[in-house]
């Protein structure tokens, strides 16, 4: 596994879990909270982070709004830094395959100049006009 992988990973989870105690912390208690108990904050992070955002559970007071807007911008930095990362990865494979392909065809045209020179000597041996 690529360290950024786990970098990635463990940010994710670290945010995730303090957005939940956040969110929990400023909605529980509120009168009308939809996000009581640390499942609904865990979910309720969970799903705004994904920008899936059901609207089962959310903020209903300023502190947990504000929470949510944090969130929210944290869910757009680690989607394009998950998207980065996998990009950055294909781009190294496609390079490796490049390369290996470029190891082969100049194996290839070694050998294919060395039959043709055996070739030439070959026929200057048979007919000297040659």
């Amino acid at each position: 596994m690529r360290p950024q992988a786990v970098y990635v990973a463990g940010a994710t989870s670290l945010i995730l879990f303090v957005g939940s105690l956040a969110i929990l912390d400023a909605e529980r208690g509120a009168k009308g909270a939809t996000i009581t108990t640390f499942g609904d904050a865990a979910w309720w992070a969970f799903t705004t982070v994904t920008t899936v955002g059901y609207g089962d559970r959310y903020p209903i007071t300023g502190q947990g709004r504000f929470i949510a807007g944090g969130l929210m911008l944290a869910g757009i930095a680690l989607l394009g830094i998950v998207t980065a990362s996998l990009a950055s990865w294909l781009i190294d494979k496609v390079r490796e395959l490049e390369e290996h392909a470029q190891v082969v065809t100049r194996a290839d045209m070694t050998a294919l100049t060395a039959e043709v020179r055996a070739l030439r000597a070959e026929l200057a041996a048979r007919d000297p006009a040659v």
